[in-house]
């Protein structure tokens, strides 16, 4: 990927697809802010980009709060002087069944999968916006188009990043700023693991077991890896993909299919 000092500001950029996308994009040469709520593992990761020859800052922020997200910001441009690129990462998963669900488990979804990626979206672009120049990368999920049942928010919120995606696309192409989605199938990370757990009890269910149903699903028949969704979006960093905008693109191993 030709991605030679790009800058890319990274919410989840400790562990996972955002961890793991921070790695590669830094490997292909992009100077990377990583921002996470957890300190100790954010800066881990920085310091493994940092020791395999890359170039990464870290910084802490809730992005459910402006005040943090546009302090992360600043740090990255007193780091490097612009962003180029955005990929927010960033998302939780709290399973539990419509009828059983409290208000709070409502809200903790929606606002760090739907609320954080909109302000995070917001104050980026406000600094791309001049540079007439930027790529804005969110991550949605193959629970945008395909229901699961105990996993209601989470779909309706991975929705909604789909439709933000293609209004913001239309509203910064003006200024030469593109925006695009990516929809993740069952990838294996932390919050699958937990997914898949607490999803598995709620049908009766050993994780195992759950898995193994899961995979069945994919006709590929295996559970992706970070590092397969950290090439998509350093391709999407790439400016040769610059004429992709507004689109939600499914890397889920055919599972839609199935």
């Amino acid at each position: 990927m030709r991605l030679q000092d790009k800058v890319i500001f990274i919410t989840g950029g400790a562990k996972g697809i955002g961890g793991e996308t921070a790695k590669v994009c830094a490997g292909y040469g992009a100077k990377i802010i990583a921002v996470d709520l957890n300190e100790d593992v954010v800066k881990k990761n920085v310091e493994e980009i940092k020791a395999a020859g890359g170039d990464a800052i870290w910084a802490v922020a809730d992005v459910r709060k402006r005040d943090q997200i546009k302090a992360a910001i600043q740090k990255g441009l007193d780091a490097y002087g612009r962003i180029d690129c955005l990929f927010n990462a960033a998302g939780v998963d709290r399973i539990c069944g419509f009828l059983d669900m409290s208000d709070d488990e409502y809200d903790f979804n929606m606002d760090i999968n739907v609320k954080g990626t909109f302000i995070t979206c917001a104050e980026v672009a406000k600094i791309m916006i001049p540079n007439k120049k930027g790529r804005i990368i969110n991550t949605s999920s193959i629970a945008a188009v395909r229901e699961e049942a105990f996993n209601g928010t989470y779909c309706m919120s991975k929705a909604a990043v789909s439709m933000m995606t293609r209004v913001l696309a239309l509203e910064l192409a003006p200024y030469g700023i593109t925006t695009v989605a990516i929809q993740p199938g069952n990838i294996e990370t932390d919050i699958l693991r937990e997914s898949f757990t607490n999803r598995g009890k709620a049908e009766g269910k050993d994780v195992s077991e759950f898995y193994a149903e899961m995979e069945a699903t994919i006709p590929m028949g295996y559970i992706g890896q970070p590092s397969e969704i950290a090439e998509v979006v350093a391709f999407l960093c790439d400016d040769r993909s610059a004429y992709i905008d507004g689109n939600s693109i499914l890397i889920a191993g055919g599972k839609i299919m199935a």
